[in-house]
């Protein structure tokens, strides 16, 4: 592999890498509540 290689490899790893890391922070900050996320989709079925 050439430098020009492995720098493309390092950038797209930390492109790839950050944006998870971003969504846990996110998702940490910002929780989904599953308990109306469960009765939204009872209530769906129930029609």
């Amino acid at each position: 592999m050439n430098t020009s290689a492995i720098i493309m490899m390092i950038i797209s790893m930390l492109f790839v890498w950050g944006g998870l890391v971003l969504s846990i922070l996110h998702l940490m900050k910002h929780p989904e509540e599953l308990d109306d996320v469960l009765d939204e989709v009872k209530d769906q079925h129930t029609l």
